[in-house]
C-alpha cells in the first residue's frame, strides 16, 4: 500500500527516497513479493500526494465550483458525484470512467468553492484535504486485511506513539519498506488502517494512505496529510457518508 506510481515522475520521487533493503531470508523475501504484489495491484497514489499536491495547486484555476451532481459508471457501480469534487476535467462527464479522481476538503467533506480554494492551496502539513481514488476493486484484501496478512510480518517491535484509538508501528528492513509507518485501530475485527511515509527530509510534509472496498466491487483510496490522522475517526465516517450520498454501501 505504498508506493503508487501515478506517473514515471511520481515512481521517481518514491525510489529516490527509498532506503536500500537488506538481503532478507526466504521467507522474509517470499513475504515481501507478495507485499509488492497488494501494493502494485492496489494502484494506489501516495505519490499524489508527495508531487501531486504540487500538480493540484497548479491546476487549481480549472477546477469548478459548480456542485451539479454527475452520473457517472465505474465498472458496474453508478456514481453521482457533484462537479466541484471532479479533480480532472476529463472526468467530469456523464459515462464510464475506468477511475475518477477526487478532492473534497476537510472536515465539510465538500467539493470545491471560492470560500475553500484556500484550503485546495494548502501545503502545510495538517493541509485541510482528502483525497479520494475510486476504481474498480483489483485487490483480493483492503488496508485492514493487509494488517493480518502482510504487514504484521514485517513490524518493528516497539510500537510509535500514535492517536487516540490506534497502534502504530514501523516497517522493518525485511518490508523492503524501511522507516515508513502503519497505523491501525486497536480491538477492531475491521480496523482503519494507513499507511504513511516517515519525515525523510526532502520538506514534504509526510502523506497517509488507506484503502477500503465498497460496494459490489469499488476499491477506494484515500490520501491525506499526516497532520490529519488525529482525525482518523472523523475521515472514516465522512467518507463512508459521502459514499453513501454517491450511491455506493461503503
Amino acid at each position: 500500500m505504498a508506493r503508487y506510481a501515478a506517473s514515471v515522475e511520481d515512481d521517481l520521487v518514491f525510489q529516490a527516497v527509498r532506503r536500500p533493503a537488506k538481503r532478507a531470508s526466504a521467507t522474509a523475501w517470499a513475504l515481501r513479493v507478495a507485499t509488492s504484489c497488494v501494493i502494485v495491484a492496489g494502484g494506489l497514489v501516495l505519490a499524489d500526494i508527495v508531487i501531486g499536491w504540487t500538480r493540484t495547486v497548479a491546476d487549481i484555476e480549472g477546477r469548478v465550483t459548480d456542485p451539479t451532481p454527475i452520473a457517472t459508471f465505474v465498472g458496474d457501480q453508478r456514481l453521482t458525484i457533484p462537479a466541484n469534487m471532479f479533480r480532472f476535467e476529463n472526468q467530469r462527464v456523464v459515462g464510464p470512467q475506468d477511475h475518477v479522481e477526487l478532492a473534497v476538503s476537510w472536515p465539510a467533506f465538500a467539493g470545491f468553492t471560492a470560500e475553500s480554494r484556500a484550503a485546495f492551496l494548502d501545503g502545510s502539513a495538517d493541509a485541510p484535504v482528502v483525497f479520494l481514488t475510486i476504481r474498480k476493486r483489483d485487490t483480493a484484501t483492503d488496508s485492514a486485511g493487509r494488517v493480518a496478512n502482510v504487514y504484521q510480518h514485517f513490524f518493528e517491535n516497539t510500537a510509535l506513539a500514535a492517536p487516540d484509538g490506534l497502534v502504530g508501528h514501523r516497517l522493518g528492513e525485511d518490508s523492503g519498506l524501511a522507516g515508513e509507518e502503519v497505523y491501525y485501530e486497536a480491538g477492531s475485527t475491521r480496523p482503519f488502517t494507513t499507511h504513511c511515509l516517515a519525515p525523510d527530509g526532502s520538506g514534504y510534509p509526510a502523506p497517509c494512505l488507506t484503502e477500503i472496498h465498497a460496494g459490489s466491487d469499488l476499491s477506494v483510496q484515500i490520501r491525506f496529510r499526516k497532520g490529519l490522522l488525529p482525525h482518523w475517526r472523523g475521515i472514516a465516517e465522512g467518507v463512508r457518508g459521502l459514499l453513501l450520498s454517491f450511491g455506493v454501501t461503503a
